[in-house]
């Protein structure tokens, strides 16, 4: 009967090698005593029985010392990855003593073996990692498969570790928990720095948007439980576009680290600030006695922000608007910084610069904002928007010079929009440029017809005013030359009107768009004059042919006892450089013939006439007799009626 593989070899539980040969030795014994030829058989068996057994022995033996030499070799291959492996192995005990070390342990802990064996695994990690390292080793001691992360001390630094381990106690030669230990300080470095990259604005080093958001919602989660409120700041640089388009992105990159660096000093310790993206920043604050005290430090960032900055050698400015909204535990984080963008957003709509807190009824305020501006985005290429004309005139004798084209939106519901109110709309959104560009086309074919169908407007000059946006554009120069060309009206009687802050940016491209214009035949005026930044320099480096006196100093003309000097200054400088003075805002007899004294020969205002519609400027302008001269005193005062 075949055997089973766990019962060959043996019969009856006795090993059938040492059975065989003890018989044959047995039967050879025997053999000597027993008669002949029962004696020869006895001993033959016994020897051929001896021999199987010893046949079988050797084998065993044999067997035995291949299988002592494997063990060997497998210990041997151990022992090297143990001591030459860079991972660090210990045993320990269930309780975390250190019964052996790898000489590895050196490089990691900077201690040798005898350091380390015999004493407790937790005197070798960071106190902070006590508690971990109690978990671990319960639950390596109940078997189950355990990873941990710890700080290892080495010298006077300390080592991340990836630790595991795993249960050997029933293991005679081991005897313990076998735990091995790898350096992980490279990865925890490259993901410390990953993790920076995600929160924080790579060219500021300041929190993202990422980051300040859940700073925001921990002091939400926090507002139950606080004594004092917390609040956002939304900021946003006032002026920032101007340097960035003027100088460049490197230059622009430069401020906005130059200005992160002064909003930082302005805050506390423990407030956070964020670069939110672009030229818009926000601050939490927490622990404010009040909204006041979130005001007084947006004051104090305005005058942070204020001073001078000196980018690529030049000296540049800009201001920062600030909206204020409380947190609140009903609110989310995005609902929070909505609200401080919409203080900013109002803030910004008053006067730049200043900071404005935010109120529930500003929603109801932007909804109507939203509305305006879709209604003003379909209105521009129908009759919505027209140009109305005011008379520009020679103060000495009231003839008349030419005419500003100004903007007018008549809303179907709504009815007259305020201009500074749709005109800052259109600046902000962008829609200046198709509005300018339909209010440059139509003026020019006005001003062409008068000039060709009215005597006293032969000579008729029009001015029209040349928004900041519509100045960057690369088809400005095109669009003027198309007006020109549609209207045949004379490039020289079209004159654009600047403002200073399109010059201050000094900028070739700046030179090169006002050289194409003067190649088309066009003058150059400067508005409002003397407001902005009032330095003289690029008045010989850009060809301008008029300076439009701003009425701020018009109304020092007409006032006793007090010197209009820099409205003598600017006459002065526009006769000495041979470029025209216009006065605007001239209301009253006594601002004329203030700026007449003074040399100035032309102006407007409403002591001459508002802005009127077309057909009116011509009614009363083009077909009416041309006035008498005028003379010192002998124009009575006009008190019209202001227009919005």
């Amino acid at each position: 009967m075949a055997r089973s593989p766990g019962t060959q070899g043996k019969m009856r539980g006795v090993n059938l090698p040492g059975f065989l040969a003890a018989a044959g030795l047995l039967l050879g014994v025997l053999s000597r005593f027993a008669v002949q030829p029962k004696g020869d058989v006895l001993l033959w068996v016994g020897m051929g029985g001896a021999a199987v057994g010893l046949v079988w022995l050797v084998r065993s033996l044999r067997a035995f010392r291949e299988r002592l030499a494997a063990m060997a070799a497998s210990e041997a291959r151990f022992r090297s990855l143990v001591q030459q492996g860079g991972d660090v192995t210990l045993i320990a005990t269930a309780e975390g003593l250190v019964t052996y070390a790898s000489p590895s342990v050196v490089g990691l802990a900077g201690r040798s073996t005898r350091d380390v064996e015999g004493q407790p695994l937790a005197s070798l990690v960071h106190p902070d990692d006590a508690t971990a390292l109690g978990r671990f080793l319960k639950s390596a001691a109940e078997g189950m498969p355990v990873t941990a992360e710890w700080r290892l001390k080495r010298g006077d630094e300390w080592v991340w570790t990836e630790t595991d381990a795993v249960d050997l106690r029933s293991e005679p030669a081991i005897n313990g928990l076998v735990i091995t230990l790898r350096d992980i300080s490279e990865r925890r470095s490259l993901e410390a720095r990953l993790t920076h990259q995600a929160y924080h604005d790579s060219l500021t080093r300041l929190a993202n948007r990422s980051l300040f958001l859940n700073r925001v919602a921990h002091a939400i989660a926090r507002y139950p439980r606080d004594l004092k409120p917390a609040a956002v700041l939304f900021l946003d640089l006032d002026g920032f576009k101007k340097v960035n388009d003027s100088l460049g992105h490197a230059a622009g990159d430069e401020l906005l680290v130059a200005c992160a660096a002064r909003l930082s000093a302005c805050i506390r310790p423990g407030d956070t600030i964020a670069r939110l993206g672009g030229d818009e920043f926000a601050v939490l604050l927490e622990g404010i006695a009040g909204i006041g005290d979130a005001e007084i430090i947006a004051g104090r960032i305005a005058q942070a922000v204020a001073g001078s900055f000196t980018i690529q050698g030049r000296e540049v400015f800009v201001g920062v608007s600030a909206g204020i909204a409380e947190i609140a535990g009903d609110l989310t984080p995005d609902e929070v910084l909505r609200n401080a963008d919409l203080a900013m957003y109002f803030a910004k709509s008053r006067a730049k610069g200043g900071h404005a807190v935010y109120q529930p009824a500003m929603h109801a305020e932007l909804v109507e904002w939203l509305e305006l501006e879709a209604d003003l985005r379909s209105s521009i290429g129908g009759d919505q928007i027209s140009v109305e004309y005011q008379p520009i005139v020679h103060l000495a004798d009231g003839r008349l010079y030419g005419a500003e084209a100004l903007v007018r939106w008549t809303h179907p519901v709504r009815g007259h929009i305020p201009t500074t109110r749709f005109v800052a709309m259109a600046e902000e959104t962008g829609l200046i440029v198709p509005v300018g560009r339909r209010v440059l086309q139509e003026a020019c074919q006005q001003a062409a017809t008068w000039r060709r169908t009215a005597a006293r407007a032969a000579e008729l000059r029009l001015s029209v005013n040349l928004s900041g946006r519509h100045f960057q554009e690369a088809a400005l120069v095109a669009d003027v030359g198309h007006a020109l060309r549609e209207s045949a009206l004379a490039p020289g009687a079209l004159t654009l009107e600047i403002t200073e802050s399109v010059l201050m940016r000094r900028s070739e491209e700046t030179l090169e768009t006002l050289r194409e214009l003067k190649a088309l035949g066009v003058k150059l005026a400067i508005d409002d004059f003397g407001v902005g930044y009032s330095s003289l320099g690029y008045l010989q480096q850009f060809p301008i042919d008029v300076l439009k006196i701003d009425r701020t100093f018009v109304d020092s003309v007409a006032v006793a006892n007090r010197d209009p000097v820099l409205a003598r200054a600017i006459i002065a400088l526009g006769q000495t450089l041979g470029i025209e003075t216009i006065a605007e805002g001239i209301e009253r007899l006594e601002q004329r013939d203030g700026l007449t004294a003074l040399g100035c020969e032309l102006g407007q205002g409403y002591f001459f006439s508002r802005a009127v519609p077309p057909d009116e400027f011509e009614r009363r302008l083009l077909k009416a007799p041309a006035p008498p001269r005028v003379t010192p005193g002998s124009v009575r005062v006009l008190r019209p009626t202001p227009v919005t």
